[in-house]
Formats: structure tokens, sequence, C-alpha cells
């Protein structure tokens, strides 16, 4: 009798659990303290962008690929993230049809266009972001759109340290987003779900520590340029590194598995320049409020670029 003493199969061998659903789900959750912190300070008016932001990224989706002849593949979650995602970087006051604007545009020209998940080259909900805030640069002014909401004043973080308000400012209240901004301002909580996507190895740490790196280099280099000229204040580094949506790019755009490098040199690069380039449009663009989404999506385009940046094989000159 013939007895198999070995057998030998192709890798991997064993496998980890993780696959996309169950990434997204996870990237959700620890993203909902955040959300919930958002809602707590803007109210229905956050409830209603959150909400809208995820249903219609599902139905242009759901239509898209209904359309095209593709099985649906809501169930993984990655459109219901781009919501999120997209609804985090947006005012609580922006109008409900620009939301929808957003949305679809994220999904179908962002991601389904080019063939869904795992196709598309550059970061879907950056992609929706920067088309509504090109086109409709009045409505999705995070200062103009949320003064129609009752019970708020102020200006945001960027707008105060571009007027010479730096003493309106503490870092207390930026960490927890109590200042005029979008809905995913406690960047502190979105700080804290990041690094628990870096400990469960769902995103990739060199592009988030090398984004985090680019935007400290930026503040220490160039930050006290956001300041009026005249101005006798100074800028604390750790307020611009957690103004706005730094935070939210560092750990849940930048690191988008397909729009940024596979390779190690790659990511720091990738990571470093984004961060930096966020940085100087914070500071000197004009539309500084986005400094975060055009600094990675410009550094993006450069990613096939920076993959071929690798080590030699061995015995090859």
């Amino acid at each position: 009798m013939k007895e198999n003493v070995l057998t030998v199969s192709v890798a991997p061998f064993w496998h980890s659990g993780a696959g996309i659903t169950r990434n997204s789900l996870i990237t959700m959750a620890v993203l909902l303290p955040a959300a919930a912190v958002g809602v707590m300070h803007y109210r229905v008016g956050a409830l209603a962008v959150i909400g809208l932001c995820i249903g219609s990224c599902m139905l242009a989706e759901a239509v898209m690929q209904k359309a095209m002849g593709r099985p649906l593949t809501l169930g993984d979650g990655t459109a219901a993230l781009t919501g999120l995602l997209l609804a985090l970087l947006l005012p609580a006051g922006v109008p409900w049809w620009l939301v929808v604007v957003g949305s679809f545009s994220a999904i179908i020209i962002g991601k389904q266009i080019f063939g869904g998940i795992g196709s598309h080259p550059l970061n879907a909900t950056v992609v929706g972001w920067v088309m509504i805030r090109i086109s409709w640069g009045i409505q999705m002014d995070v200062d103009g759109a949320l003064s129609n909401l009752p019970n708020l004043s102020g200006l945001s973080a960027i707008a105060a340290m571009r007027g010479g308000y730096v003493e309106a400012l503490s870092l207390k209240d930026v960490w927890m987003g109590n200042t005029i901004g979008p809905v995913g301002s406690a960047s502190l909580l979105v700080l804290i779900g990041g690094l628990v996507l870096m400990a469960l190895r769902i995103i990739k740490w060199e592009v988030s520590l090398g984004f985090l790196a680019g935007v400290l280099v930026g503040a220490l280099w160039f930050g006290s340029s956001i300041l009026p000229d005249g101005s006798n204040a100074s800028i604390n580094p750790l307020i611009l590194l957690f103004t706005g949506n730094v935070m939210l790019g560092a750990f849940f755009l930048a690191p988008d598995t397909t729009s940024s490098p596979s390779q190690p040199i790659g990511m720091w690069i990738y990571g470093a320049g984004a961060g930096l380039l966020a940085m100087a449009i914070q500071v000197y663009g004009d539309y500084y409020d986005g400094g975060v989404p055009f600094g990675i999506l410009l550094v993006s385009l450069a990613s096939p670029l920076l993959d071929k940046i690798r080590p030699k094989a061995r015995g090859r000159e």
C-alpha cells in the first residue's frame, strides 16, 4: 500500500483571515468615535451629511455595476467606507445636492469607471471631494457653509491662523474638534483610530509616518508664513499637525492600497511628499482648507514612478 509521506502545495499555506470586507468594517468602526463627536458638535447637519454620503455612494456603486454588467459588491463595504470618509471631509452645512454629486463623482469617476476596487489609480474619496471643491467653492467653504447652522460662531482653525487670531486656538480644542471645521475634525480620535489600523497591519505604516513627517517638516520650515504680514504671533507646529484633515489624510486617505506605492522606499517618498505639499497648500494656497486632499491627489499621480524605485535583484547589474 502506497502511503503519502510528504504533501507539498503552493503558498500561501495558511490564510490570515484578512480581506476587503473585514478591513472595510474595521476601518469604519475606528472612525465612528470621530463621526460621533462631529454629530455632537453639528447635530442633525452632520448626521444628514454622513447618512446621505454613505447612501449615495452605495447607490452609485449599485447603479454603475448594474449598468456595466458586473456583479454587485456592496457587501465588501468599500462603497460605504468611501461615503463615510467623504462625509468626514465635508462641512455639516453643505447643500444636500452637493453631497450627492460628490458621492457619485467619487464612486463613478474615481472608482467604477476604472474597473472598480483594485483598479482605480487615485483615491476615490479624494477625487469626489476635489471635484466639488473646485466646482462649488462658495458652498464648500467651511466657514461659509457652517454659518447657516444655528449656535455656531467663529472661524475654522486655518482661517483663524491666516487672520492672525492664534490666541483663539488651543491644542486641546484642535484635538477634539472644538473649532469650526469639517465633520471629522476630532483629530485625536482619528489618530487613535489610525494607530489601531497600524497595529492590525491594515494600512501601510510607512506612508502614514512619512505623511506626518512631511507635515511636521513643513510646519517647522514655513508654517509661520500662514500668519498675516506684520503679525508678531507664533505658530505651534502641533496645532498645524492636528488641524483640519491632516490625521484623516495620514491614516485613511494617503495609505489607500490601490493608489499608493507598494515598495518601501516609494511609500516613504510618497507619504513625505504628500504631507509637505499638503502643508504648502494650506499655508500659501487659495484652497487652504483642501491642502490634504489636493496634496494626496497630486502626489498619487507619481505613484507608478515611485514603485519603480526598488532594490536590484541579486546577480543583476
